[in-house]
């Protein structure tokens, strides 16, 4: 049961990490969020996410997700995920130092989570290349 647990939180418990790292660094430079800027994060995040798997569906045809394994080896990914953690959490400090409070809020959660998504998917790629499927 931990197997199937670990196995299926891999990929978000990492993504978990992306937003705490990214608020950490936009806090440093504009200090604790209001209301409308953790609003603004989660729009910017969660409009990544959509463009992202808008562009990504759009690439691959109309093939429903469930039907190939998107990630086949989440533990190697998840692991190496160190480096798009750090990658990530550089753009959202260097989006973060816009002046603009709410701005940065806002780029900060796009800027992110479209880095984070491009990194695992990459990740997954050349996982998927180096360490072959056996079903």
């Amino acid at each position: 049961m931990i197997h199937e647990v670990t196995e299926t939180v891999a990929i978000p418990h990492t993504y978990t990490l992306l937003i705490w790292s990214t608020t950490m660094v936009t806090v440093e430079h504009h200090g604790l969020p209001d209301l409308l800027s953790v609003v603004l994060l989660l729009v910017g995040a969660c409009s990544a996410y959509v463009v992202v798997g808008r562009v990504a569906h759009h690439r691959h045809g109309n093939r429903p997700a469930v039907e190939r394994r998107v990630i086949a080896h989440p533990y190697l990914v998840a692991s190496g995920n160190i480096v798009t953690l750090i990658v990530a959490t550089g753009v959202c400090w260097a989006v973060s130092i816009v002046p603009l409070v709410h701005l940065a809020w806002l780029l900060s959660g796009l800027a992110g989570t479209t880095t984070y998504l491009i990194g695992v998917a990459l990740q997954a790629y050349v996982v998927a290349h180096a360490v072959p499927v056996e079903e």
